[in-house]
């Protein structure tokens, strides 16, 4: 259903990006987070890029659950570039600076071959030499 949704979106070329945040905020209203999933799972990179970049736009408690966060973690290989940042955004709020898990990921994603990529890795392993030395 949500895919229909996006997909009808993205044909109007005269949209402004209005439609696609109305989602978001219907989300942020209360629309079930797992229809999510289904953007997630889809074959067409777009749509799962878009739907990373809605969960990006939520607050994380929303979909704070290992089902989305090993998704995430699984669209960071996809060989997209977009999908990859956009998951990588999505993720972030589920990232511990402490966990070496998370650095090992950020290390990869450092020396993506985008360079959009490269930049909000480096951005976050930032972020969190920051606050470790704050």
């Amino acid at each position: 259903m949500i895919e229909h949704d996006i997909l009808e979106i993205l044909k109007n070329s005269g949209d402004d990006g209005s439609r696609l945040n109305a989602v978001v905020d219907e989300f942020r209203d209360g629309r079930d987070v797992n229809e999510i999933l289904e953007l997630l799972d889809s074959s067409n990179a777009e749509l799962v890029s878009i739907g990373a970049w809605i969960l990006s736009e939520l607050h994380f408690k929303l979909y704070e659950s290992n089902v989305f966060v090993c998704r995430l973690r699984e669209l960071i290989e996809h060989e997209d570039p977009g999908v990859r940042f956009s998951a990588l955004s999505a993720l972030y709020p589920a990232m511990d600076p402490l966990d070496e898990a998370t650095h090992e990921l950020l290390n990869k994603l450092r020396n993506d071959p985008d360079l959009g990529v490269r930049i909000s890795a480096e951005a976050i392993a930032a972020r969190f030499i920051k606050d470790r030395t704050s």
